[in-house]
């Protein structure tokens, strides 16, 4: 048989019985004159994708942080009522059981939540108190620290504040616990510093003040730009600064 330039045998096209077993076990290559090989690979034995790689297992650590990063996403977007389990596992990439694993309900996921954004917080503000030389400086570093969580921990930040005024008292009492924490600490030093001019009464007062001050104005504009977030800052330590040396 002739087809222009191409000349196949038909023998070539139809082996014997004998030799059928063999064909389909290799390749075919058909050589021509005037044209390049043409080459008809194996039939029925699919190759393994170079695309799709085994995906790694977490350590139960590392996949603990993971679901809460998710998680912290997923409940600062839509809130805790609107939220499922399997809308978590999905975003996360991972089986309602492998969840259900590490959390055994959407409550104890929520309450590890906000647990671990408070630890954040706190140990932010007690870092500055402590590190800092000078009380303008302390307040002005507890203050950034504030600013710093909200705009790196948006969502978290978020949920704490729904929390303080949430409906659930479970959720308000762990934030409240670690509220009630740092005020304790910021009275505590205000009346270290203060040298006995103001009591706990007063300096309890004055703490609720500034944290009630920072969190209202760290919440406007949450990762604005940097000049306009430290600008913010400046304006509350000036105002704080005052108001406490006025007290004293």
């Amino acid at each position: 048989m002739i087809l222009g330039e191409l000349k196949v045998h038909v023998g070539c096209l139809l082996p014997w019985p004998s030799q059928m077993a063999a064909v389909l076990d290799r390749a075919l290559t058909y050589s021509s004159v005037g044209y390049p090989s043409v080459i008809i690979p194996q039939m029925g034995r699919s190759q393994p994708s170079q695309s799709k790689t085994a995906r790694r297992r977490m350590r139960a650590p590392e996949r603990r942080a993971q679901l809460l990063d998710v998680a912290r996403r997923v409940f600062g977007n839509s809130g805790f009522h609107a939220v499922s389990m399997e809308t978590v596992a999905k975003e996360a990439g991972v089986t309602k059981p492998i969840l259900y694993d590490h959390f055994p309900s959407k409550k104890d996921l929520y309450l590890a939540l906000i647990d671990a954004d408070l630890a954040v917080l706190h140990e932010d503000v007690r870092r500055a108190l402590d590190s800092s030389k000078g009380n303008r400086e302390r307040i002005r570093a507890s203050f950034q620290a504030y600013f710093d969580f909200v705009d790196e921990h948006a969502e978290g930040f978020r949920l704490l504040m729904q929390e303080t005024v949430g409906a659930e008292d479970e959720f308000r009492e762990h934030v409240a616990e670690v509220r009630d924490q740092i005020l304790a600490e910021v009275a505590e030093l205000i009346v270290r510093e203060s040298k006995g001019l103001l009591n706990r009464g007063y300096a309890e007062i004055v703490a609720l003040a500034l944290i009630g001050m920072v969190e209202t104005v760290a919440q406007r504009d949450p990762g604005g730009r940097p000049e306009k977030r430290h600008e913010a800052v400046d304006v509350l330590v000036r105002l704080a600064w005052r108001g406490i040396t006025e007290l004293a």
